[in-house]
């Protein structure tokens, strides 16, 4: 059996990317977040497990669609301190 590689994880800089707790907290579905980034729910629901990491437009769309900054969709801004 080959032992897989461990995963990269739902980092950027260091922090934990909030996407799942965002896009609950706005009372979103997958659907509602995949629609916004123009991509697929499995592609979000990967973000979102630290699976795959989005791309610089996708993070845009879901910042806006969020409501928050870039740098509080990647954690550099503690909740309820986002500023935009």
């Amino acid at each position: 059996m080959i032992p897989q590689s461990p995963r990269k994880g739902n980092r950027e800089g260091g922090k934990q990317v909030r996407l799942k707790e965002l896009r609950e907290m706005r009372g979103l579905t997958l659907s509602q977040a995949a629609q916004a980034a123009h991509v697929t729910k499995a592609a979000v629901c990967m973000w979102e497990s630290g699976a795959r990491q989005p791309g610089l437009a996708s993070l845009l769309a879901l910042a806006d669609l969020y409501g928050v900054s870039l740098d509080a969709l990647c954690g550099r801004n503690p909740p309820g301190g986002e500023k935009r």
